[in-house]
């Protein structure tokens, strides 16, 4: 059997480079050109990027192994070969030489990674250590071989190809009933709105970058072997249309919703929003107006002339504070749709996951948290608009919820059925720093907690939840409630802008 090598990189797309590769491979010792191999090749040493190299072994020691090729002989450091087999011919070509192959990306297997520079490594099986991806190929002559990817060199996973369209369009014949005016439809996602197409490009971009991020973030806890169904989206261009269809009234804070029966996520565009709306068109009439005045200033020659250009250099700078005001509001406003993106997109692939599960109790602090966690871009990163929630609450002199309480409340409406509204915030803000606290400080028992969890059985309530996360995290929730108010109270002043804090306090107001 092959010996799994774990932590070097596979290099899959470079045949022309390969005579560069030994070379580098023999560190610094060129190749002896002696007699051609008068014995048939039989031997053949599998080398840690993938290449196979035949021929006849002529010598082998704990640190090197030299094996008779076609011209002459090579030697290998044994940190350089992944296997030696002796007595097998893998290689069919005459030179005896075989670089790494990975077909075209229209035939390569599943699972796949698409590395940063273009190229594409596929194998039978994928898994994740650390920051580092493991992809097992099976070689030829029997075995395998498992080559590692770092995570910051690969853009994206795939895991499973795609469903055809016939199942796509079978799975969401409900969502075509919206007859809604834009759809896109790439697996995992089909995507139908009422957003003007370049707001909705941006989105669905987002949701597939979402997608690929999630599984590299989540691997350990994917089963490969089951494939994700489709994922439907709506994505309303109107306010009031997504609060007719979700039964809201007006003025709800609700930015979207997952339905896990039908397995697609409902949402608006928050540009849409009537203070959005009003504030954008407040502002655009008023870099309408004040252009018109610059035009009769320009054109101005009378007795007053002089002090034009100050008056124009005046208009000039309001106008652009104006202008950089709209574009921050439309960009905001922008940010807070793929937030809202990505969250119900969490609540969705969890689901898949049966880590969000409505079957068995859940707490809200962990369905809410993990969303929350989810929803930044990167993925994982500060939850800005949460943690500017939690410090200007706590400036004015609010308390944070205590754990105790937070991991009481189950899963469903019922943060947002908490009597104060702040409170609601509150449940929403620190579920996010409770999942990112975890995932900073205790990253494999939170993962551990996570296995476990999923296999729960009906019955299972808050208490036993509690004690679930203790055992894998080795100390009490009126501990961890100490460390987690410490950790909020420190970042809430090292990670977040001074400017953007007061521009989220003024929107706030507003």
């Amino acid at each position: 059997m092959f010996t799994v090598f774990r932590g070097f990189f596979c290099r899959l797309f470079f045949p022309l480079l390969f005579p560069l590769l030994f070379l580098s491979s023999c560190k610094g010792q060129v190749p002896s050109l002696g007699n051609p191999v008068a014995e048939q090749a039989r031997d053949t040493l599998i080398l840690k990027n993938g290449s196979m190299v035949q021929g006849v072994i002529t010598d082998q020691t704990a640190e090197r192994v030299t094996i008779r090729i076609r011209g002459g002989e090579i030697g290998f450091p044994m940190t350089d070969i992944a296997d030696v087999r002796r007595g097998e011919t893998l290689v069919k070509s005459g030179d005896g030489l075989q670089p790494v192959y990975a077909p075209p990306e229209t035939e390569a297997p599943y699972p796949r990674i698409y590395l940063k520079d273009g190229r594409i490594a596929s194998g039978s099986n994928i898994s994740k250590e650390a920051d580092t991806f493991y992809l097992k190929q099976t070689v030829e002559g029997g075995g395998s071989v498992a080559f590692g990817f770092e995570q910051d060199k690969v853009e994206r996973i795939e895991l499973w190809p795609p469903p055809d369209d016939s199942n796509l369009d079978r799975d969401f014949k409900l969502l075509r009933k919206f007859n809604l005016k834009y759809a896109f439809k790439k697996p995992p996602y089909y995507v139908v709105s009422t957003v003007e197409s370049s707001d909705l490009l941006l989105y669905f971009r987002a949701l597939q970058d979402f997608s690929s991020d999630f599984i590299m973030n989540f691997m350990p806890l994917i089963d490969a072997a089951k494939p994700a169904p489709p994922l439907g989206v709506v994505i309303f261009g109107s306010y009031d249309d997504f609060l007719k269809y979700a039964g809201l009234p007006k003025g709800t804070n609700m930015a979207g919703f997952y339905l896990p029966d039908k397995k697609y996520l409902v949402l608006f565009n928050m540009k849409e929003t009537d203070m959005i709306r009003y504030r954008l068109a407040r502002a655009e009439y008023a870099e309408s107006r004040i252009g018109d005045v610059k035009t009769k200033i320009e054109m101005y020659s009378g007795p007053h002339s002089a002090g034009k250009w100050a008056a124009y250099d005046y208009l000039e700078k309001v106008q652009f504070a104006i202008e950089t005001d709209r574009m921050r509001l439309e960009g905001w406003a922008r940010d807070r749709t793929m937030e809202t993106i990505r969250h119900e997109a969490g609540h969705q692939l969890f689901d898949f996951l049966g880590i969000d599960s409505g079957d068995v109790y859940r707490g809200a602090w962990l369905s809410e948290g993990l969303a929350e966690y989810v929803s930044t871009d990167p993925l994982g990163g500060i939850n800005k608009e949460r943690l500017m929630f939690m410090r200007a609450e706590l400036e004015a002199g609010h308390s944070l919820m205590p754990l105790q309480y937070l991991m009481k409340i189950e899963n469903g409406a019922g943060i947002r059925k908490l009597q104060d509204p702040n409170y609601t915030l509150f449940g929403y803000a620190q579920s996010w720093a409770l999942v990112y606290y975890l995932m900073e400080h205790y990253p494999e028992p939170f993962f551990n907690y996570l296995r476990e969890l999923i296999n729960v059985k009906k019955g299972y309530n808050a208490e036993q939840d509690v004690a679930l996360l203790e055992k894998h995290i080795g100390c009490s929730i009126a501990e961890l409630d100490k460390e987690l108010e410490k950790h909020i109270r420190e970042i809430m002043v090292s990670r977040l802008d001074k400017d953007e804090y007061e521009f989220y306090r003024l929107l706030q107001k507003t």
